[in-house]
């Protein structure tokens, strides 16, 4: 059975005649009669009942026209999205992020695109940098947002610059650097850190600082976030140091266009904040 049969089969049960119904689909009356008989003959059953000024729906036929026309119309509806997908109008973007990086834009990105391409869902998912890298290759996620490096898998994907992020250092209220700290930002910079703990997050960094276990190096956003017995102080430096935050993706991955077009609006989202 294909599509064709379908069509000729709800064309003559709307006109209950075969000679119309062929008119309406600009095809001769002999084939279209021997495409409904083929239809019949593969079915099994008397889709029409026969009659001298045309032909009148048996129960089978009643039954299947409302079968049919459901399959036409969800191919018609199928062609429609695949076209809409084409056109960047339709479709679902997944979107890898570090959350204590991205809060103060991301939602006002999601806004302003909600506005433009309301059509498009996006699927934010957090995820650290080299979780990110591994899902941009394989496809699982459209979008990465991550800190930018030299690492040599960068080269395998487009990067636009988005932020960069002045960095700050964390300090547990009791650490003896607090109200005079780091006079000479540990001799200029120059020195060695010596690595108590190792967090898997922003949260948890904080958490540790907070217990007195050390201090962490962070970026500006994440003093934001809610953290008891920690303080925060500029990090001074020769030449001002920051964090590029940028977006990846995959060149000629699926939907590029539309995700040339998220890029722009996370761009506008990030200049909307500076």
């Amino acid at each position: 059975m294909k599509l064709r049969h379908l069509e000729y089969f709800v064309a003559a049960a709307e006109e209950l005649n075969f000679t119309h119904a062929a008119d309406r689909l600009h095809v001769s009356q002999p084939p279209f009669s021997k495409q409904i008989q083929d239809l019949e003959g593969e079915l099994g059953v008397d889709l029409f009942q026969r009659e001298r000024k045309g032909v009148a729906l048996t129960a089978a036929g009643k039954a299947f026209l409302i079968d049919a026309r459901g399959i036409l119309e969800a191919c018609d509806q199928a062609v429609k999205k695949a076209q809409r997908i084409n056109r960047g109008e339709l479709g679902e973007l997944t979107v890898g992020h570090m959350a204590a990086l991205t809060h103060d834009f991301l939602g006002q990105a999601l806004e302003l695109w909600e506005k433009v391409s309301p059509g498009i869902v996006i699927d934010c998912v957090e995820m650290d940098p080299e979780a990110q890298e591994r899902a941009l290759l394989d496809g699982r996620i459209a979008v990465g947002i991550l800190v930018l490096s030299d690492r040599p898998i960068l080269e395998l994907l487009r990067v636009q610059l988005l932020t960069e992020h002045p960095v700050t250092v964390a300090l547990p209220k009791s650490h003896p650097a607090y109200g005079n700290w780091l006079q000479n930002v540990c001799q200029q910079s120059g020195f060695t850190p010596r690595i108590v703990r190792e967090a898997d997050g922003a949260a948890s960094a904080l958490a540790l600082v907070g217990a007195g276990f050390g201090v962490a190096v962070v970026s500006e956003p994440i003093k934001k976030l809610p953290a008891r017995h920690v303080v925060f102080r500029d990090l001074l430096a020769p030449k001002p140091v920051k964090i590029p935050l940028g977006a990846v993706w995959k060149k000629n991955g699926l939907y590029s266009t539309v995700v040339s077009k998220f890029v722009t609006t996370l761009s506008q989202a990030c200049a909307a904040i500076v």
